[in-house]
């Protein structure tokens, strides 16, 4: 007698699938997202993550620059 285990089970009963990246909801495994809301979300966020990261880079290197300044000036130039 054999016994299955809770993953074989639900192996079987939902058979091969995904999960949306955006809210969690099984899908078939050729897609990406569940629905278009889904993509809007995911494409909206990756923009603002894009935006945020470019944001951080000038202001890093508006920071060394007046650090580079200041060091500059404050060793006798």
């Amino acid at each position: 007698m054999s016994q299955s285990t809770w993953k074989d089970q639900i192996k079987k009963k939902w058979g091969p699938h995904s999960h949306c990246p955006i809210c969690g909801k099984a899908m078939p495994m050729d897609k990406q997202f569940c629905s278009q809301n889904c993509r809007d979300n995911y494409y909206a966020s990756q923009k603002k993550q894009k935006k945020k990261s470019r944001i951080q880079m000038l202001v890093m290197v508006g920071m060394m620059a007046v650090l580079m300044v200041f060091l500059l000036f404050s060793s006798g130039f």
